[in-house]
């Protein structure tokens, strides 16, 4: 039986990833489609999802992964990844997510990011949260933009997917431009 929401939108829940949940996160996670969008170029196994298993991960408990859920069943992942040095000192987050590749276009990416940024902002205090996004993956760039990020900056050549060299766009929203929005 699932948990509890941890944060609730429009469509979906957040809620922390549990044991029975292994099987779903490395089978996306291995996902060509999923991992097309991803840096992980190794494949997952149901241990090394372990690290998200109880909803924080790393070596930091400042970094949080959530089950993005559909009426009790999981679509998603999204995490405000929180363990670069100074993360806590210049209170900043970093944004990521993916959806199953059945469930995608249906908006769950972006009203878990909204919902990990309103916690971002007002519970946890940050000041910033930045996000990355292939040069080809045109859906997350959507979901950022929508959501108010800037693109900051080009990483030229940055990564290698499917056979060839790609650009990876860092995109940043800072507090005050979330509340002026």
């Amino acid at each position: 039986m699932p948990g509890a929401a941890f944060l609730t939108g429009e469509a979906i829940t957040l809620r922390v990833p549990e044991p029975e949940d292994r099987e779903f996160l490395a089978r996306n996670e291995n996902d060509p489609r999923v991992r097309a969008t991803r840096t992980a170029a190794s494949p997952s196994g149901t241990e090394d999802v372990e690290r998200y298993i109880g909803g924080t991960l790393g070596q930091s408990d400042d970094t949080i992964a959530l089950l993005v859920c559909k009426d009790g069943e999981p679509v998603g992942l999204v995490l405000l990844i929180r363990e670069k040095p100074g993360d806590r000192r210049y209170r900043r987050g970093e944004l990521a997510f993916w959806i199953a590749p059945d469930e995608q276009g249906n908006g769950y990416a972006t009203d878990a990011s909204r919902l990990v940024l309103e916690y971002a902002f007002e519970t946890l205090g940050l000041h910033k949260v930045v996000a990355k996004a292939f040069a080809a993956n045109h859906a997350s760039q959507g979901v950022l933009e929508s959501l108010g990020f800037e693109q900051e900056g080009t990483f030229r050549n940055e990564v290698y997917v499917d056979g060839e060299w790609q650009d990876w766009y860092r995109y940043g929203l800072l507090r005050s431009e979330r509340d002026a929005a």
